[in-house]
């Protein structure tokens, strides 16, 4: 029984309480395969493969089940680990966790003895608080937000599921910029909450059934001062979750969990942050992977050694944020890159995907600078392409700009991907056109584009009217005018954006009907006709309806056909 007024010395379990299991070491040059048994061997949980490196036996049997049993250890190990001594505090311990650690390795007499594993430590992490930030008095669009924000927060109090926004829009929040869309994440129902959160905006509810997720479109804020109707933008609701990937690249399993789970099964430590939107915590910031951290030295960091093995897409989502948001990759990110870029082959990864991919790097502001660290990253071997000249991409990006100033219609994903198969032989065009599987007319586009090599040279030619400009452009997709442009010099180039602008809507004054009057007879006589007619007024030979009547008269009584 303890005594009123008397001391008790208070006991410190130390960091060893929390390790558990046993760790092996092996060389970081040993096959992933050759590790993954002698931690079985052993009934070892960790495996140390360097200095401040190791990695779990669980990913190791992942490796192997993706392809990657004769890869070397240390290319699947966490790196730069926190090493403590042996007998370090559990508080510090618990620091290097909540600091965003994986794992923390424990040392005693120059060598790893155990190892603290976060995702088996029930870590209570620190907030701050971001209510300010979301405070913008005089933005109506921020007022907006803000009241969406706290009546989602309202809904899940009601409904007894916590909501949260999560991933870019928090980045973007931190970053001092602002994400086009908010997404918010739910520990319970996410599609029961998006409908009665649809009801609250008056929005339109689209459920997404296999993931649990749902969109609401086409709200707008009440009537109030300063967001009467401002217009809400997209909302992106899910249930929290965990994830499996059976396969490498495939689309994973995903089961119910609670928030912090569904942060760390994210891609990037900065979209791995949420904000709570319930009423007696609104505004804090949840940041269990020192995203924050990252954000301040703008830095772009992956969450796992195996997360672009995982999912390849995330690759190209790397390449879009390094570039829009000048976010810088740290070294184990680049190393992550490298693996996932290395197995080459995923069989679960559909071209549809892939695809879609290109869409969204092309759509960025900085499409150019994400292609190009695409290229540099060897990425581009994802879509059975490689030796890109980055020259090709910057002619893209100057094509583009022309293409919006002069108001003519270009697709961003097939002109980027034209400077990607510039100079291609025709079976590689045909090896990634079948990767992405691309068919019918959008694949017939890029194929004719890819081959374009010709008319870029045909259209260097000097002395070339505009009707012979004409004649070689009208007959060809515009993605192969494209592609000659990519490829040729100053000349085909002037040539080629005069016939997007102007050249190709040249028409003849007169129509059939009044060739008709003029006696030109029915039938191929009337086309044959238009087509003298539109080349002699591109070539500057007939201006008014007048001369084109004489050319007409000179063509049937010389007997000419055009």
């Amino acid at each position: 029984m303890a005594r009123p007024g008397r001391v008790y010395p208070q006991v410190e379990p130390g960091a060893a309480a929390l390790a558990g299991g046993r760790v092996v070491a092996c060389a970081g040059a040993t096959p992933i395969a050759r590790a993954l048994d002698r931690a079985r061997a052993a009934g070892a949980g960790i495996v140390v493969t360097g200095p401040r490196q190791a990695v779990r036996a669980t990913e190791l049997a992942r490796a192997v089940d993706w392809g990657l049993g004769r890869r070397a250890v240390r290319e699947v190990a966490w790196r730069d680990l926190p090493v403590l001594p042996a007998g370090a505090s559990e508080v510090e311990a618990r620091r290097c966790l909540l600091a965003g650690a994986s794992l923390v390795l424990l040392r005693r007499a120059g060598r790893i003895v155990s190892a603290v594993d976060g995702e088996t430590v029930a870590l209570v992490h620190a907030e701050s608080s971001v209510q300010g930030r979301l405070e913008r008095a005089g933005d109506r669009h921020a007022e907006a937000r803000f009241w969406l924000l706290r009546s989602a927060g309202k809904i899940g109090e009601g409904l007894g599921a916590p909501v949260y926004a999560v991933g870019g829009f928090v980045r973007d929040l931190l970053l001092g910029g602002e994400a086009p869309d908010v997404d918010l994440v739910v520990e319970g129902d996410g599609v029961v909450f998006a409908r009665r959160l649809g009801e609250e905006i008056g929005g339109t509810v689209l459920v997404h059934g296999g993931f649990g997720t749902a969109s609401i479109e086409g709200g707008r804020a009440p009537a109030g001062p300063g967001i009467d109707g401002a217009p809400l933008g997209r909302v992106d609701v899910a249930s929290a979750r965990r994830e499996r990937y059976a396969g490498a690249g495939a689309l994973p399993d995903v089961e119910p969990a609670g928030l912090i789970e569904d942060l760390r099964r994210r891609d990037f430590s900065v979209n791995a942050m949420a904000v709570a939107l319930g009423p007696d915590r609104f505004g804090h910031l949840v940041d269990p992977l020192g995203g924050q951290r990252d954000v301040r030295a703008r830095r772009l960091r992956v969450l796992r050694p195996l997360a672009f093995v995982e999912d390849p897409t995330r690759i190209f989502r790397a390449a879009r944020y390094a570039a829009r948001l000048g976010l810088r990759l740290d070294g184990p990110t680049r190393a992550a890159i490298r693996l996932a870029v290395a197995r080459r082959s995923y069989a679960a990864l559909s071209g549809q995907r892939l695809w879609r991919e290109i869409e969204l790097v092309a759509g960025e502001p900085r499409a150019r600078q994400a292609f190009e660290h695409l290229v540099r990253w060897g990425a581009v071997s994802l879509l059975r392409t490689s030796n890109v000249d980055p020259g090709y991409l910057v002619a893209a990006e100057r094509l583009g700009r022309w293409a919006k100033a002069a108001r003519v219609a270009v697709d961003p994903a097939e002109l980027y991907m034209l400077a990607l198969l510039a100079e291609r032989p025709p079976g590689a065009v045909g090896r990634c056109l079948d990767r992405l599987a691309l068919t019918g007319e959008p694949r017939a586009r890029l194929e004719a584009g890819a081959m374009a090599g010709p008319l870029a040279r045909r259209l260097e030619a000097p002395r070339l009217p505009p009707s012979a400009v004409d004649e070689s452009l009208r007959p060809v997709p515009p993605a192969a005018a494209l592609s000659a442009w990519l490829r040729g010099g100053a000349r085909a180039r002037r040539r080629i954006e005069w016939y997007l602008a102007e050249g190709r809507a040249v028409q003849p004054r007169l129509t059939g009907g009044d060739l008709l009057a003029l006696g030109v007879p029915r039938g191929p006589q009337i086309g044959r006709a238009l087509a003298m007619l539109r080349r002699h007024r591109l070539d500057g030979a007939a201006g008014s309806v007048a001369e084109e009547r004489e050319l007409v008269k000179e063509w049937l009584t010389s007997g000419k056909e055009a």
